[in-house]
């Protein structure tokens, strides 16, 4: 009687040890939107966005897509030290998600960065990934020269930046509808962006 009671407390302490909890055993899903350097012209990068469901111990891709994307101000604008010019420092940001961002020049979606230090130490500010539109993402009246709330490419170059990443009205309003449809609106630890 006492061996079989000894084995069954074992068998039962086993069972404690190897049982996976419920928070470890529970599947969730995270996205990464990856900018994707260019180069050889800063105007013909590309930007992804790829949801992974992790359960088990295992990564399914749910989702992937991919778009044009610009930064930097002309086509070798590779120093990601150089204010105003550059492109976007590599590394990892905490993105936010705007339905309708108000800044001076940025407005209608978007999705800020933040700030990031270069490998000098030169700290970028004012981060983006946006489009150029008006406010409530509309498209501003067609006027003479390069206007900043309306979408002209190609004749105006409007992959250019001055290192924020840049997007079609049509391939921003997708990135939006992507984030939406996955994730809330504003900031979440479940979107991550990386530069690369």
């Amino acid at each position: 009687m006492r061996v079989r009671l000894a084995l069954a407390l074992v068998a039962l302490a086993c069972g404690f040890l190897v049982a996976p909890s419920s928070a470890q055993a529970a599947p969730y899903r995270y996205a990464v939107i990856t900018f994707h350097k260019n180069y050889s012209d800063v105007f013909r990068s590309h930007l992804t966005w790829d949801v992974y469901k992790v359960s088990g111990g295992k990564r399914t891709t749910l989702v992937h897509k991919r778009w044009r994307a610009g930064s930097g101000y002309n086509r070798h604008s590779t120093d990601a030290c150089r204010k105003n010019n550059g492109w976007l420092p590599n590394g990892r940001y905490r993105p936010t998600l705007y339905r309708d961002y108000h800044g001076s020049l940025i407005k209608g979606r978007a999705i800020y960065l933040g700030q990031k230090a270069c490998h000098d130490g030169t700290v970028r500010t004012a981060l983006f990934i946006h489009t150029e539109q008006g406010a409530g993402s509309r498209q501003c009246a067609n006027r003479p020269g390069d206007q900043p709330c309306r979408w002209e490419y190609p004749a105006w170059n409007d992959y250019r930046s001055y290192g924020c990443v840049k997007l079609s009205p049509g391939d921003m309003h997708e990135l939006y509808d992507a984030w939406r449809r996955w994730f809330r609106l504003g900031s979440t630890s479940h979107v991550r962006v990386r530069v690369r």
